[in-house]
């Protein structure tokens, strides 16, 4: 029996410790088996589904390369804690997978009418543009979709026409956001279940199925992911470099979707302009003084090119609810539809149940009864961890716990009022997921022994929180 063993033994805070984490390691270990063995058919899927012709060896080596150099920055960015080093491993492998499996779905049921494969024509149009006029060829607006159409024109300047290649970069960018998911959620609850959050905000199907292809919602994981990242750190050590990296995921996000970019912005300047701060220094209070004007005008800005999500001009409050009705009627298409002749409020009143539809008697085609399945499985959660959420939701003055629910409560009233299509909602939400499961995964763990900061040695089994960062948050 080894040493390790033996100490787990005799203290029962790290034997359960241990015992968690062999069991999501099980959960980590059969994703990496269940991807490398059917990687003969989710390589053929990404490698041979297209709706042309395109350079095949570009992909055949970059592909690889972005596998490689992005289990480089996992080995990196996880030293010391191997559950983070399993957890992005089996995240590398899932999107790679699902990338593949969306690439070929699209084109199989859809007929290579999906967004994925517009974005991917238009890149190719203005890489033939830029051969005769130059960089002038990656014109503006940009920002939405043509911002889209630039980004893959300018990555296939650099590793070829290869569709494969754009959609596994896309799933890769939306592997990092689930990072900085996690990397936030440990600095600002040092003593949550950091074990469920990354294991869900990583391979929850519905993120893993959306975020993956080439399109808007890959970036929108990875610019919410550094925002929550940069406010934590601000909101714990106010240093500017902090408050850069949320400027630059809001502005990131500002550039993708810029009416989820404004209800970031209200989310962190409310809580931290009148939240419950735990260091009261003159210059945090300084800092306050200097900048929480400065934030509210960047929100004032943010909201009126939000506006434009919702029709709102200057105080056109009755043009805003018509267009926030004609939107819900125009997503009423398809197989999908729901809350069809519902009024406003209606739809405002029902937007606290945003997350866990459709609901099993809402079922119409095989795509929703994924859907619902997914969503009963959050209800199911979030119902067990009621508790867990209430006592959260009492720390409504902690300035990141109010960042959590003032975006929670923007996204889903927004959405319940201009959606009523499934199948975009169940698409729209997974930029709000990682936020709920915060709530569902904040409280600390009994069975988790914090490590002192004081303490040098090394420890004697490596599953807790690296010693770095969790002496730079318990400090």
């Amino acid at each position: 029996m080894g040493i390790a063993a033996l100490r787990s033994i005799l203290d029962p805070a790290k034997a359960a410790q241990l015992r968690e984490f062999n069991r999501y390691l099980l959960i980590f270990k059969i994703v990496v088996l269940l991807g490398v063995f059917s990687c003969p058919f989710w390589l053929s899927g990404l490698f041979f589904t297209s709706p042309r012709d395109y350079s095949y060896l570009s992909s055949l080596v970059c592909v690889p390369l972005l596998a490689i150099v992005c289990a480089a920055a996992v080995a990196h960015v996880s030293q010391g804690d191997p559950y983070l080093r399993w957890l992005l491993s089996a995240g590398l492998v899932a999107h790679m997978a699902f990338s593949s499996f969306c690439l070929w779905l699209g084109f199989l049921l859809y007929g290579a009418r999906l967004d994925a494969f517009h974005y991917w024509t238009m890149g190719l149009q203005l890489v033939s543009q830029f051969d005769v006029i130059g960089w002038s060829a990656f014109h503006p607006p940009y920002w939405s979709t043509n911002l889209i159409n630039n980004i893959a024109g300018v990555i296939m300047l650099f590793i070829g026409d290869g569709l494969p290649a754009l959609f596994i970069t896309f799933a890769l960018a939306a592997l990092w956001g689930s990072y900085f998911f996690y990397r936030a959620f440990v600095i600002t609850f040092p003593q949550g279940d950091r074990w469920l959050f990354g294991l869900l905000v990583t391979l929850l199907p519905s993120i893993l199925y959306w975020a993956s292809p080439l399109g808007k919602d890959a970036l929108a994981q990875l610019f919410l992911g550094i925002t929550c990242y940069g406010f934590a750190k601000f909101a714990r050590w106010h240093n500017g470099l902090s408050a850069l990296v949320g400027i630059l995921g809001i502005g990131g996000m500002l550039a993708v979707r810029a009416h989820i970019a404004a209800m970031l912005a209200m989310g962190v300047v409310v809580p931290y302009a009148f939240g419950r701060t735990q260091q009261r220094s003159p210059a945090i209070m300084a800092a306050k003084v200097i900048l929480v004007p400065l934030f509210f005008a960047g929100t004032f800005f943010l909201a009126k090119e939000a506006g434009r999500f919702v029709g709102i001009k200057n105080d056109d409050i009755s043009g805003g609810v018509e267009r926030v009705d004609s939107l819900s009627r125009n997503t009423q298409i398809g197989g999908s539809t729901f809350n069809s002749g519902s009024s406003l409020p209606v739809r405002v009143v029902e937007s606290p149940f945003l997350l866990f539809r459709p609901f099993p008697w809402e079922v119409h085609n095989a795509i929703s009864v994924v859907a619902a399945v997914e969503s009963g499985g959050l209800l199911l959660l979030f119902w067990w961890r009621r508790r867990v959420i209430w006592s959260v939701l009492r720390q409504w003055r902690n300035p990141y716990v109010g960042f959590i629910l003032i975006y929670c409560l923007e996204f889903s009233v927004a959405y319940s009022a201009a959606t009523s299509n499934f199948g975009i909602l169940v698409r729209e939400r997974i930029m709000m997921v990682p936020f709920a499961l915060i709530l569902v995964c904040a409280k600390p763990r009994s069975a988790v022994e914090p490590v002192r900061p004081t303490m040098r040695r090394r420890p004697s089994f490596r599953v807790s929180t690296s010693v770095r960062e969790t002496s730079q948050v318990r400090s």
